[in-house]
Parts: C-alpha cells; sequence; structure tokens
C-alpha cells in the first residue's frame, strides 16, 4: 500500500463504514428477529444513515497502524489488534462518559474490560487487520486509485457534508436522550420522595377518597412508565390529587407549602417535555436496541417501552 491522499482516506473511510453498517444491521437484525419471535430490518447504527463510524474509524486505524509492518503477518495482525481494541476502548468511553450509555457492551463476554473490550474482539480485530491488508483493500484500492482526481475530492467532499450532517442531528439526538434519562430518573426519585411524606401526613390526617388515592398510588410508579401520554397524564392524576387533599382545610403541617412548591415544580418539570425530542431519542434508540446504562438502565427501559410495546 503507498501513501494516500486525504480525500482517498476519507472515501476509504466511507466505504467501510458502509461496509460496516451492512454487516452490523444484518448481525443485530437477526438476533433480535431469534430473541423477539419479530423479524424486521434494524438500521444499525449510531447515525441515522447507513453508516457505522466505529467500522470506518477501526480500519483506517489498522491500515494506518499495519503500513509500516505490512510486510510481516504477525505484526500485523498484533498491530492491527491492538490498534483497533485502543480505539474502540477510547471511543466507548468518551460517548458513555458524554452520553451517559454504552452503544455495545461486552460485559457478557470473559475477559472483558468495563464492557468496552474484549479478548476475543481485540483477537478478532487482529484477524480483520490480516483480512483487510491481504484481501479486503487490495480491490478497494485499486478502484480509488482509478478515480480521477477532482472525481475523488467531489465525492469525498460531499460524502463528508452528509457525514458531518448525519452526525450533528444524531448527536442531538444522542444529548437529547442523556437529558431525559436524567430527567426521567431524577422525577422518578422526586415523585417516590413525594409519596413517602405523602404517606407520613395522611398516616396521621383523615382525608376523604384516602382509599380511592391509595389505589391509584400503588401502581403509579409502574403505570406511568409504559408511555409517554399515560405517564404524563397518570402523573399529573396523582398530583393533581395529593395537592387537592393537601389543601383541604383539615389539613394543616408545617411543610405543607413546601410539599406544594415541590409537586409543583415536578408538574411543570413533565410539561416541558418536547414531543419531538421523545421522538428523536425513541428514533435513536431503535437504531440501537442493545443500548445499556449504568445509573440510568431503569429510565432507559422505560424509553425502550415506548416503542417496543
Amino acid at each position: 500500500m503507498s501513501e494516500y491522499s486525504i480525500s482517498q482516506w476519507v472515501l476509504f473511510f466511507i466505504w467501510y463504514c458502509f461496509v460496516g453498517w451492512i454487516w452490523e444491521s444484518c448481525y443485530v437484525s437477526v438476533v433480535q428477529g431469534i430473541k423477539t419471535k419479530q423479524w424486521s430490518w434494524i438500521n444499525r447504527g449510531f447515525l441515522n444513515g447507513p453508516f457505522l463510524p466505529i467500522y470506518g474509524s477501526a480500519a483506517v486505524v489498522i491500515l494506518i497502524a499495519t503500513i509500516p509492518v505490512k510486510e510481516k503477518l504477525w505484526l500485523v495482525y498484533i498491530f492491527g489488534a491492538l490498534a483497533a481494541t485502543l480505539m474502540e476502548l477510547v471511543t466507548g468511553t468518551v460517548m458513555e462518559r458524554l452520553f451517559k450509555v454504552k452503544y455495545w457492551d461486552y460485559s457478557e463476554l470473559p475477559l472483558n474490560y468495563h464492557g468496552h473490550i474484549c479478548l476475543f474482539v481485540s483477537l478478532f480485530w487482529g484477524l480483520c487487520g490480516i483480512l483487510m491488508t491481504e484481501i479486503i483493500h487490495v480491490p478497494v484500492e485499486r478502484v480509488v486509485f482509478r478515480l480521477p482526481e477532482g472525481v475523488t475530492e467531489l465525492l469525498a467532499v460531499a460524502a463528508a457534508c452528509y457525514i458531518t450532517y448525519d452526525f450533528t442531528v444524531s448527536f442531538r439526538a444522542a444529548m437529547d436522550m442523556r437529558e431525559i434519562l436524567e430527567r426521567l430518573t431524577e422525577n422518578n426519585e422526586s415523585l417516590q420522595r413525594l409519596e413517602r411524606r405523602f404517606d407520613a401526613v395522611v398516616a396521621f390526617t383523615p382525608i376523604p377518597d384516602m382509599e380511592e388515592l391509595r389505589e391509584k398510588r400503588k401502581n403509579t410508579t409502574q403505570r406511568v412508565l409504559a408511555r409517554l401520554e399515560r405517564r404524563r397524564e397518570h402523573t399529573f392524576a396523582v398530583l393533581r390529587k395529593m395537592r387537592d387533599c393537601l389543601a383541604l382545610p383539615e389539613v394543616s403541617i408545617p411543610d405543607k407549602e413546601e410539599l406544594l412548591e415541590q409537586m409543583e415544580k415536578l408538574a411543570k418539570s413533565l410539561l416541558s417535555r418536547s414531543e419531538r425530542q421523545y421522538l428523536r431519542v425513541v428514533k435513536h434508540l431503535k437504531h440501537n436496541p442493545g443500548t445499556v446504562s449504568g445509573k440510568y438502565q431503569k429510565a432507559l427501559e422505560e424509553i425502550k417501552a415506548l416503542f417496543e410495546k
């Protein structure tokens, strides 16, 4: 392999992003079909379009790392495995810290590190290094070299513009997901705290329709998580009922105003959510059904329920 221009590197990146998307989408679609017995095509990946940057990045990193040692296959294997593993570790760690979720997770496999990398996957990357340099990349390189320089630059610019736009949209959806995960978790905790305090109040204060309210409360946490509208409507109903009960003249407690303010704050938080924001996040998660989160796993499962039911 000889040296490549920036435009040629961009075309290589785009091509392997596309090939990786085909492989990953087929694989995930089959796995999900086996698990759920419902067969459907899953447009896999962080982006909306038919590209998976992790594969394009891995291919470019492997090529860069193995070019100096391409004459020795055992070095190609080692350098390819190490370069791709390092890239996967850095990318996975950064994305988890930024978006609060893991877009891939090897936690169920042995010899993994924080679910970001795994020995067996690293060994696979080494094989990919040999396949890349010896078989796969040879015809790809030949085709790109045959393209006129002007065509190569034009294709590279067009592809870069599209990828940049798609990444911007997808990044926004990922940040929306982070915001919603944090908000759902905070609201769930706030509602549970309010319910515990409300229980303490009503234990010593006679309130009309108490049994009805208790029945509403009994399944609140589970029921409000099913779908966005059902969640909001039911939560509002509980909050209104709690507020009305506290507003009764016979209810007199020192922190009554504080409780009412917290209920109002929670209600405003629910109202401030954007329907389009949820739609973006749901679409984003459809592309990444295996996404997991440590601190926000429960909230993540609640959002997934929006399109699984």
